[in-house]
């Protein structure tokens, strides 16, 4: 019999935690990007880079449900192989963020306890933001998503005991701060200390979540004998198009509800956000949100203080927004506040962190993950357009 955790208030680190870390992280980024001036003086002739890296991780899952105390047993140790392109056009985004590394990482490890939790992997894409750099040494944050496997997830008859995760294909979200020492013009030494989360935003239950927090030292090796030139910051000439857009969304996925192995029920999304693009990075916005989700009705008709009741399973909530424009992507972070809503056995207050990306300039793709506190809510998978 599989017994639902309850909430415990106590957790060394939620999942929002986590987001909460990572939002903050991306704004001191965007903060250090304006203030730090560029000192390199590097000659060389801004040829297309390319750098790749292998490093070593050591570390622990930590433990935010005491559900799954008892399952681990030990350190996590992983490795992690990296190949990068460094940014390098003029008046484009790249200048806006001090010409970012732009890599793709694969990345194995163990869960503390491999018997029973296995081994993750991930493949993502990340953008490695400097904020400090001189000739010799560059501090950095590098922010990535994409996709994890994990090898043992919940199962009835042979793993019961794993309410971490009830999928091998997981969604993955990372975070780190970087210190990378220059030995050659190609070699450089590294270390970083950062989170990588793995969840499948309840479209299979359990789904708890992992988050694995790790120490790593790593190399890279930069090809090619010019390293890239990164000229001196001069300020921009002040941002000016800071009129309101308006943006429309349509998104949606399936999710779970607690026992395992259930239905899956259908959840969708209708948002509209005036937004207000406050520099060449930052944008800020108020909206608002039409959920329905369809896994609340077994919810309502399985709580004895429902029954009787009239209730409805739509929703309706107000957000404030940030968006970080990166090219054509926004990475996306919400706080929501529902104005109407039945149930209130996950709180009022919502979240929202994931992307945007631009096909054209009015159209794009939405992949955001809603949350409500401790856990993940749906998957918000689906277009939308801009005017």
């Amino acid at each position: 019999m599989f017994i639902q955790p309850k909430p415990d208030k106590y957790s060394s680190l939620s999942f929002p935690s986590f987001l909460k870390r990572l939002i903050l992280l991306v704004l001191i980024s965007n903060f250090y990007t304006n203030c730090f001036a560029q000192d390199t003086t590097i000659t060389g002739n801004n040829k297309e880079e390319y750098v790749v890296g292998l490093s070593g991780h050591y570390g622990w899952v930590i433990i935010h449900h005491a559900s799954f105390a008892d399952l681990i047993t030990g350190h996590t140790q992983a490795f992690e192989i990296n190949f990068a392109k460094q940014t390098i056009h003029k008046n484009t985004w790249n200048e806006y963020y001090r010409y970012p590394l732009v890599g793709v990482s694969y990345y194995f490890a163990d869960l503390g306890n491999p018997a029973q939790l296995g081994y993750a992997n991930a493949l993502y894409g990340w953008i490695n933001f400097p904020l400090i750099r001189t000739k010799e040494y560059t501090m950095s944050f590098r922010l990535g998503t994409g996709l994890g496997y994990i090898t043992k997830h919940f199962d009835r008859l042979d793993d019961h005991k794993n309410v971490v995760i009830g999928s091998h294909i997981n969604g993955v979200m990372h975070g780190n701060f970087e210190q990378a020492f220059k030995i050659t013009n190609q070699v450089s030494l590294y270390a970083n200390v950062g989170i990588t989360h793995f969840s499948n935003g309840s479209y299979k239950t359990p789904n708890l979540g992992i988050n694995v927090a790790t120490a790593s030292v790593g190399i890279t090796y930069r090809f090619g004998k010019d390293t890239t030139h990164f000229p001196k910051y001069k300020e921009r000439a002040p941002f000016t198009d800071k009129k309101i857009s308006y943006n429309f969304v349509v998104a949606g996925f399936e999710k779970e509800v607690i026992p395992p192995d259930g239905k899956k029920y259908g959840a969708l999304t209708i948002s509209g956000l005036a937004i207000k693009q406050m520099g060449y990075k930052s944008g800020l916005g108020i909206g608002l949100d039409y959920f329905y989700d369809g896994s609340l009705k077994p919810l309502f008709m399985s709580d004895t203080n429902y029954i009787g009741k009239n209730y409805i399973i739509e929703r309706v909530g107000i957000y404030i927004a940030h968006e970080l424009a990166i090219g054509k992507v926004r990475v996306v972070t919400d706080l929501g506040y529902y104005l109407l809503s039945d149930w209130k056995e996950n709180g009022m207050v919502y979240s929202r962190l994931g992307i945007k990306y631009y096909m054209s300039k009015s159209i794009f793709l939405n992949v955001t993950l809603k949350t409500h506190y401790a856990k993940a809510d749906f998957l918000e998978l689906g277009v939308g357009y801009k005017i």
